[in-house]
């Protein structure tokens, strides 16, 4: 049969990327849609045809379902793939594609109806005698007591994953107040607010099974991936296969979630997900019927294109493999580089991307779709890149994860890459001995090697690589004030203000001989030699020993430096600054010192704790900031007194707002 003519996406960045790829690697053009601040987008480049959703909320974007099926119809679409998020679970969405004759390429609306039912999906699976996670709808709360309920308990959004309102609490006072808020997390990502509560299981491993069926009754499993190492509730690290099922288990695991798939009729690609606690018992979860964000190891270690089968099933052919015909080869594990800083508790960073330097390996994949100078919006999830590496085995791929990550250097928002790097790096990961609260046992550890420090040894680098940029060097910005250019005809040593990341040096050039330069730091001189590499990355040497940084220089002068993943800022303030860069500076936070509490992202007041002259504890709540899905809980860095409030619930905040102002 064949294929699609036209496909509009309904979705953005590296999900509607992958698929546009598919799709082209099949004969079927595309449509992208977009918000105007992602016009430049790689997806949008990419596609066939484009269409503007203007500049709105995500309600009035990619949550709108009419404006949608309009575009698809006025492009002369034939169907319409969602991606994961967004629409993707929505059966309304999926009948509104049925009623314009428009391919939802995705299950059937009342197998998304089911499936967004965590109960009904239980009661299935149950019927089916599959061992479920017992719980309940949030509607019956009101009912309940301390007595009828055995904590702790998982609160989950029904119509949708990624952790987004997912809270795990303790007693019943706890969750009559996290319930609303789950609520309202939920209702703005999903475009639903109903909850479910599920028994919480301690110390177990999250195993999802890759299933896929056809339209005539066929349906296989391309095997399970391991999913536990979780922040948050949010997958970080997923790879595949789980080497820690036995035999026995991982085939009741497989074909359990054929069972599932196969008494819904399922038609697509979808993943049935279970728990595994550390006696071995499993228990059925939920189904997730859409393409999954780590849909990549599946396909690293099977060689095949899920998506590409998307779009053939959904065009109406049958699966092009039976069973016997899937077969795994080697491990595969994908990395989430989020753009969010771990020591500020993971809230969102907001500043535009400046640089990054991807890796380049045969057995490396990346699928990212990054703008230089682009900012991240709170309307979407912070997710910057998906770095997939597969191999051999399970050692070699962790290996060559750990090498490759080391040198991504992104420039720009904080992430959680160091933190990443940690994990890859921990015995306890290493030797495949965790559990879904791994992250949250090795909290302490993992946040102090995330934390960004300007070691000594550094240092002599930083500086050199800022002076020859800045002095040395040509093709670097123009220096506004020339007064302030030392050039070579100065006859004395000209001394030099330099901040590194917020701390004054005085500098001295010495001289310059040949291809060596030097300069004297508190009375230590420093010979140096610099060579350019490919794009915006530099090696120094000093005493022999060479390092390579990344480096972006801003339009003010101010010169951003990465090495291993931590970032560094370097200005000259003696020099005139010509204006300013696009986006905000560091926001390098609080100190014990401060009074005013400032904002660290861009996003929305929610809730504040507090009221003016009340006296708070350091580590006491502030308020709440809702940004890209998430709530950020500002907290109290000392003992105090509120003296100003200065936003209100509702208020749209920007990096370095003043929120509140506190007195000793």
């Amino acid at each position: 049969m064949a294929l699609m003519d036209k496909l509009l996406v309904a979705n953005r960045g590296e999900i509607a990327l992958r698929i546009i790829r598919s799709a082209k690697l099949l004969g079927i053009r595309t449509v992208a849609i977009y918000t105007e601040s992602e016009k430049e987008a790689g997806y949008v480049q990419l596609a066939d045809e484009k269409v503007s959703l203007g500049s709105n909320d995500l309600n009035a974007t990619f949550l709108n379902i009419e404006k949608i099926i309009q575009i698809a119809l006025s492009t002369g679409s034939s169907a319409i793939h969602p991606g994961y998020g967004f629409l993707s679970e929505n059966p309304d969405f999926a009948l509104a594609c049925q009623a314009n004759r428009l391919i939802f390429v995705g299950p059937e609306p009342e197998v998304l109806r089911l499936m967004g039912n965590k109960q009904d999906a239980r009661n299935l699976a149950s019927s089916l005698g599959i061992p479920v996670v017992s719980g309940f709808k949030t509607e019956n709360l009101s009912a309940l007591s301390d007595q009828s309920i055995d904590f702790p308990v998982l609160i989950k959004a029904s119509f949708g994953g990624g952790g987004k309102g997912m809270k795990i609490v303790e007693n019943l006072n706890d969750l009559m107040v996290q319930v609303p808020r789950s609520s309202r997390i939920a209702l703005q990502y999903f475009g639903n607010g109903e909850l479910f509560i599920e028994q919480y299981i301690r110390n177990a491993r999250h195993v999802e099974v890759q299933i896929i069926g056809d339209q005539f009754g066929h349906l296989i499993h391309l095997y399970e991936r391991e999913c536990s190492i979780q922040r948050n509730h949010q997958k970080i690290i997923e790879e595949a296969p789980a080497l820690f099922l036995a035999p026995e288990l991982r085939e009741k695991l497989l074909s359990d979630a054929v069972k599932i798939g196969q008494a819904v009729g399922y038609s697509g690609a979808g993943t049935v997900e279970f728990l595994v606690d550390d006696a071995g018992n499993h228990f059925f979860m939920e189904m997730n019927p859409r393409i999954q964000v780590e849909h990549a190891v599946t396909e690293q270690i099977t060689g095949i294109d899920i998506v590409g089968e998307q779009l053939k099933i959904a065009s109406g052919n049958p699966l092009s493999y039976t069973q016997a015909q899937v077969a795994t080869n080697g491990h595969a594990i994908e990395l989430r580089v989020y753009a969010e800083d771990p020591v500020r508790e993971f809230c969102p960073s907001s500043q535009p991307l400046l640089s990054v330097n991807l890796p380049s390996h045969p057995g490396i994949r990346i699928e990212a779709d990054l703008m230089n100078k682009h900012q991240i919006t709170n309307d979407y999830d912070p997710l910057l890149i998906k770095l997939i590496a597969n191999g051999r085995d399970r050692k070699s791929v962790i290996s060559l994860l750990r090498e490759n990550i080391r040198n991504l250097d992104v420039i720009g928002p904080e992430t959680n890459i160091r933190y990443l790097e940690k994990i890859l790096s921990h015995d306890q990961y290493q030797q495949d001995h965790y559990s879904v609260e791994f992250c949250k046992n090795h909290h302490t550890e993992l946040i102090r090697y995330a934390e960004n420090k300007t070691e000594s040894s550094l240092l002599p680098y930083l500086l050199a690589l800022a002076i020859t940029k800045t002095y040395l060097q040509n093709d670097s910005l123009p220096v506004s004030d020339p007064w302030n250019y030392t050039g070579y005809w100065r006859v004395s040593a000209p001394a030099i203000p330099v901040s590194v990341d917020d701390k004054q040096h005085k500098v001295f050039l010495t001289r310059r001989a040949g291809s060596a330069a030097s300069f004297s730091l508190n009375g230590i001189v420093t010979e140096f030699t610099t060579e350019n590499r490919s794009g915006n990355c530099m090696d120094i040497t000093i005493n022999r020993v060479t390092q390579q940084f990344q480096y972006h220089i801003s339009t003010n002068g101010d010169i951003r430096i990465s090495r291993q993943n931590i970032q560094h800022l370097i200005s000259f303030p003696g020099l005139l600054k010509n204006y300013a860069e696009t986006g905000t500076p560091f926001a390098r936070g609080v100190t014990d010192q401060s009074a005013e509490i400032t904002s660290h992202l861009f996003g929305k007041i929610l809730e504040i704790y507090v009221k003016e002259n009340q006296f708070i504890k350091k580590g006491d709540p502030l308020l709440v900031i809702e940004s890209m899905k998430t709530e950020n809980h500002i907290l109290s860095h000392k003992d105090a007194r509120v003296k100003t409030i200065a936003v209100k619930v509702g208020a749209q905040v920007t990096d370095r707002m003043p929120l509140l102002i506190l007195e000793d």
